[in-house]
């Protein structure tokens, strides 16, 4: 028997990037708890195969993708309770080695992508009983490492757009907040992973990389009727990493 507080049966939901990774994590947490959800990547591949996610293939790199991605979405669904928007690119580049290029497709796919998403989603959402918007930052929002000037930008930037919305949509009770994860053990990270899983300095409190279940796991909390009260917030979600200054490093 499912916590009413988490119960989920009946949600419609949209997560975005979810072939692998935090997205797949989102996406299987949320049928898990009875929601129905368009798990949206690139390749079409599915978390799990749960009969309660539903995949839909987007490239939201790509304007005219994104522009007709929620109205497809809600043809599957019926309509729309939540969105997470968790897709985006994470390299890094030295600041003197970026032309516009490589800032244009940051900004098209970490701000503008979701920020559009939101707009073609709010008739939809407006209609819901417990609508809610989910933005996947970063806690490079907070503080950027060297080689994420463009990064850290849009993640700092969606964190702002999450207030703003949050008051916009008040009054049709549709609530957003944004998820900020320290370093995940995720296929794009694994390499980073394991060269600190080497090292004899801790880069956080918890003294580990964190699991996508456990960005799920918040996000799971945010969208549903336990969370009502959270909103136009940013929620870290790092292991302490921030936490830490520079006189609180301490060896294994």
């Amino acid at each position: 028997m499912r916590d009413s507080g988490f119960d989920l049966t009946g949600c419609r939901a949209i997560v975005t990037g979810a072939s692998s990774g935090i997205g797949a994590a989102v996406a299987s947490r949320l049928a898990g708890a009875g929601a129905t959800v368009v798990a949206v990547s690139r390749s079409g591949g599915v978390p799990s195969s749960s009969e309660s996610i539903k995949p839909l293939v987007a490239d939201l790199s790509d304007s005219e993708q994104t522009d007709s991605l929620v109205q497809r979405a809600v043809a599957v669904l019926g309509g729309l309770d939540v969105l997470v928007n968790n897709a985006g690119r994470g390299d890094s580049l030295p600041m003197v080695d970026m032309n516009r290029e490589y800032f244009d497709g940051y900004m098209d796919l970490n701000l503008w992508a979701p920020l559009r998403l939101c707009q073609k989603a709010h008739q939809y959402l407006s209609a819901s009983a417990n609508p809610s918007v989910i933005m996947m930052g970063s806690v490079d929002a907070e503080r950027p490492s060297p080689g994420s000037v463009v990064y850290g930008a849009t993640k700092a930037a969606l964190g702002a757009a999450t207030v703003a919305l949050s008051k916009e949509w008040m009054g049709e009770g549709i609530r957003v907040n944004q998820v900020n994860p320290g370093l995940i053990d995720t296929p794009l990270t694994s390499e980073i992973v394991d060269s600190l899983n080497t090292s004899e300095e801790h880069i956080n409190i918890a003294g580990r990389a964190g699991l996508p279940d456990e960005v799920a796991g918040l996000v799971h909390y945010l969208v549903a009727p336990v969370g009502r009260f959270a909103n136009g917030t940013s929620f870290r979600v790092d292991g302490g990493a921030l936490a830490l200054g520079p006189f609180d490093r301490w060896q294994r």
